[in-house]
């Protein structure tokens, strides 16, 4: 993805190499007469080239790639990529099939990153792990997976001179994950969503995460205690700013009445407008009805013997 993506816009305003020779490649064995790949002008190339702040980079796992040649006649993505995948099954497992823990490979993704494009500004816009089953707000291994990245992010900031500049946590809190909803939560804080405020209680991760945000990093032990581990005030649950009542038509009703309420309200006067409709129709029928109806005497002449 880096490659396709990246490179017309870090490199020189068109895809790389070897991605346009190997579609080249499977489309003329395809029979086609020219690329799948669509080619840049000149002019686009000069437009893209060049056109970035910075370089915003999601990270979570790492997998092993090897050389796979498929059939000719298969044409996808993972075909023109000519390499599949594997993990090594002595990784750490997370809530997710796809992400294994492997920190490892962020270092040297980001070391990739720099080498290939030049040393570019980079953001770090998600990084994180889940957990799936019942809420656990004691997430040792979330923890480990934290200070882990971190530190090989570090690692590749101070000891590889990798100009890494910004590093966010996915995520915050407990949210709707895409297909996978609310079973894989990556948060760092659970959200009590059976309660209409929706609190958010803070996991074990939180306090660590946010030791070393204050720390802007790992304190070196052998200095002494520094003053960014101290621990504030636990954080209280923090709820919502929802009120566990609310006004509606004079009378004070929970939440959950209350939408129930309006919803009646809103069928009621539905209803109530489309009777009025369907008696103005009858209304108008009827109307219509009479001033079309011929009088008694047109229907009925009396004739004279």
């Amino acid at each position: 993805m880096g490659g396709w993506f990246a490179h017309p816009i870090f490199k020189n305003g068109d895809y790389p190499e070897v991605m346009k020779t190997r579609i080249l490649e499977r489309s003329l064995a395809e029979n086609l007469t020219k690329s799948r790949l669509p080619a840049f002008t000149e002019s686009e190339k000069k437009r893209i080239n060049g056109t970035f702040d910075f370089f915003g980079f999601n990270h979570y796992t790492t997998v092993l790639a090897y050389n796979l040649d498929y059939p000719a006649d298969i044409s996808s993505f993972y075909a023109d990529r000519g390499v599949a995948t594997i993990v090594d099954s002595s990784w750490p497992v997370s809530g997710s099939s796809w992400l294994k823990m492997t920190p490892f490979g962020f270092r040297r993704i980001l070391n990739w990153l720099k080498e290939e494009f030049n040393n570019p500004p980079i953001y770090v816009t998600e990084n994180g792990v889940s957990r799936r089953g019942d809420p656990e707000l004691n997430d040792t291994d979330r923890i480990y997976y934290l200070r882990s990245y971190i530190n090989e992010a570090l690692k590749a900031a101070v000891q590889d001179k990798v100009d890494l500049r910004g590093y966010t946590v996915w995520s915050v809190m407990d949210n709707f994950e895409w297909a996978t909803g609310f079973t894989e939560m990556f948060g760092v804080h659970f959200v009590n969503r059976s309660d209409p405020s929706l609190p958010r209680i803070p996991k074990a991760s939180a306090k660590i995460y946010a030791s070393i945000v204050r720390c802007n990093g790992f304190p070196d032990p052998a200095q002494g205690p520094h003053p960014c581990l101290q621990q504030p005030e636990d954080a209280e649950p923090t709820a919502s700013p929802v009120k566990a009542e609310v006004p509606f038509l004079g009378l004070m009703l929970g939440i959950t009445e209350a939408q129930t309420a309006l919803y009646v309200l809103f069928a009621l006067l539905l209803l109530g407008v489309c009777s009025l409709v369907f008696l103005l129709y009858k209304y108008c029928k009827r109307s219509k009805q009479r001033e079309t109806q011929p009088s008694q005497s047109e229907l009925s002449p009396v004739s004279s013997f």
